[in-house]
């Protein structure tokens, strides 16, 4: 073979293998193109979402008193125990009052008499036959017993210990046969009105503008389902330290199911909108605090939309403009994807 066909063998040899080269570097080229990466993607929907404001309270009770005695004596009987419900005026415990109650009687005795007399002078004295002065000594006479009798009685009254206020004995301290002093501070019980409940949350001054009385709230206790309040009152001023504004809300607590002094997490809901665009949170992707996230259009593959988000909860947030109700948003995978990238939803997730 003469070198003039041996360099034309190796040039054809040479053109073969680099076709081929290039034929294989393009199929894996397409390959590589048309490879879909897998995401979770969930529809974008209407639905409620409201702005609010969560923080923690205590519950207490609206009205709580020691019950004291106003006498001195030993104790006969305690009619109430702990856990009772009671209501205002009812019979909680009596005192010895045999002293008082033979005080009485003796009182009443000498006004009986007083009465008898006086009414005999009356006549006696429209008659003319006493004088006004000795008429006036018996009356003002009469009026000092009866003063007196209405203090006997009050001392009676005071040996039987009534509730103040309707509530629940949260403790009963008082014993039978204990000495009670006069006006002692020891108290006998100690009464709690729980069938209203009230709880203090400080707002932020920011949020102030958007909370009024009468507005609901709503209490999360642990092992129990939700529980509605409302706000009753606002106070006036803005704590200078904190920046926050004393709030009270009140919770009604007829069914007793909840005690003074339970921990409770709380939920202001200020404004409602019953027919947002609504997206998960996770959908959501921050550049430069701006908000954008991933559509998937009908081809499969995904376009960056910027949006405008509003009221937000745990979950979900509000979508003001970018997308629509019924788009579909990839929710898990965004780090792998890039404008007009090629996916393929795995899942599609409710929310």
């Amino acid at each position: 073979m003469n070198k003039l066909t041996l360099v034309a063998v190796l040039l054809s040899s040479s053109l073969i293998v680099t076709g081929c080269n290039k034929a294989s570097s393009s199929v894996n080229a397409a390959q590589t193109e048309t490879l879909a990466i897998p995401v979770e993607a969930a529809m974008a929907r209407l639905g409620e979402i409201s702005s609010s404001y969560h923080t923690n309270t205590t519950l207490a009770a609206r009205a709580e008193t020691d019950v004291i005695s106003k006498t001195s004596g030993i104790v006969q009987q305690v009619l109430a125990e702990e856990g009772d419900y009671v209501k205002a005026g009812q019979l909680l415990a009596v005192l010895d009052n045999e002293r008082q109650r033979l005080m009485l009687a003796r009182e009443q005795a000498e006004l009986s008499r007083l009465d008898s007399e006086l009414k005999r002078m009356s006549e006696m004295h429209q008659r003319q036959l006493v004088s006004t002065d000795v008429y006036d000594k018996l009356r003002w006479q009469f009026d000092a017993v009866k003063a007196a009798v209405d203090l006997a009685e009050l001392s009676v009254r005071e040996t039987e210990i009534r509730a103040p206020i309707d509530g629940v004995v949260a403790r009963r301290y008082v014993k039978t046969g204990q000495l009670i002093s006069q006006m002692a501070p020891q108290s006998l019980f100690h009464l709690v009105a729980n069938a209203e409940l009230e709880a203090v949350v400080h707002i932020p001054e920011q949020q102030l503008a958007q909370a009024k009385a009468g507005q609901a709230a709503s209490l999360i206790f642990a092992g129990m389902l939700p529980v509605q309040a409302q706000i009753s009152r606002i106070s006036p001023v803005v704590d200078a330290q904190s920046g926050t504004v004393r709030t009270t809300l009140i919770i009604n607590n007829t069914q007793g199911q909840l005690r003074p002094g339970m921990f409770a997490q709380v939920e202001l809901k200020f404004d409602v909108k019953t027919d947002a665009v609504l997206l998960p949170k996770r959908a959501i992707m921050l550049t430069d605090n701006q908000p954008s996230v991933f559509v998937v259009d009908a081809q499969g593959k995904v376009e960056r939309k910027t949006v405008h988000t509003g009221y937000s909860s745990e979950t979900s947030v509000e979508i003001l403009s970018g997308i629509q109700a019924g788009e579909q948003v990839v929710i898990a995978g965004q780090g792998a994807l890039k404008e007009q990238s090629l996916v393929n939803v795995v899942s599609t997730r409710e929310f």
